[in-house]
């Protein structure tokens, strides 16, 4: 990703902070909680995700470089990685001039943007960064996405090789820093997708959402949907390694039932 390196070095501008009258959707949810399958067809909808500026997550150029800034991520290494140790909330506010840049400077990322289409960017770190995309973005919609704790850390495993443990203990404070971010934002314009419920009922989960995102763009639901893959959702319950986390009450916090 050289475009995003070269452009974290940019030392944030100094002077005010940045406030917008724009209304992007904001798309929150730890990592490997199905974020990017979300993103994908809502792309496909009609979201304006940043065109040729998102790489192959679904992730747009602009935004990760805010947020690896903010986070303190510095060299591209997992364990440098901001969101394997979050911050405070005071360290990431500390920061938000990185934020603010990113807002001002955001003509290439509209480059391909046909007029008036909705917009929004998908980043798991925006779980940590919320607080400051939503001073900036008063209007934002948010759409978050949640997946069962024993199925993000078993593939946290597979992906980043984290121990199980740590990995839930991750998807526990993404969780809670996302959710307490969004106890400030109107009911109205915020949505929680169980990755579960979109795998079980596709059809019926991605109309809510895209009632909620993209309302003049909610035909075709079916095609949209006809190549989700509805086995992933409890392939976790099968693999050995879930006992040591099965039944940690964490789970339970965020309205997923434990396993003795």
């Amino acid at each position: 990703m050289v475009v995003g390196r070269l452009l974290l070095r940019a030392k944030p501008n100094a002077g005010a902070s940045f406030v917008s009258d724009e209304a992007p959707l904001i798309i929150v949810g730890m990592h490997r909680s199905g974020t990017s399958l979300v993103a994908r067809l809502l792309d496909r909808a009609g979201l304006y995700l940043g065109g040729t500026w998102v790489d192959e997550n679904q992730e747009a150029y602009h935004f990760i470089r805010a947020n690896r800034a903010m986070l303190g991520e510095g060299i591209v290494r997992l364990h440098d990685y901001g969101w394997t140790a979050p911050k405070t909330d005071d360290f990431i506010r500390a920061r938000r001039g990185y934020a603010d840049q990113c807002a001002r400077e955001m003509s290439p990322f509209f480059a391909e943007r046909e007029d008036e289409q909705p917009w929004g960017w998908k980043d798991p770190r925006n779980c940590l960064t919320l607080p400051v995309w939503l001073s900036i973005y008063p209007a934002a919609r948010v759409l978050h996405v949640l997946r069962d704790g024993r199925a993000v850390a078993l593939s946290l495993t597979d992906r980043d090789q984290l121990d199980p443990a740590f990995g839930l203990a991750l998807w526990g404070v993404h969780v809670e820093r996302a959710e307490r971010a969004l106890d400030a934002v109107p009911a109205e314009r915020k949505h929680l997708v169980h990755y579960e419920d979109l795998l079980e009922s596709p059809e019926r989960v991605m109309r809510a959402i895209l009632d909620f995102a993209l309302p003049a763009n909610n035909a075709g639901v079916v095609s949209l949907v006809a190549n989700v893959n509805r086995s992933r959702a409890d392939a976790w319950r099968d693999d050995p390694r879930v006992a040591a986390i099965a039944s940690d009450p964490l789970l339970a916090r965020h309205g997923y039932d434990p396993v003795s």
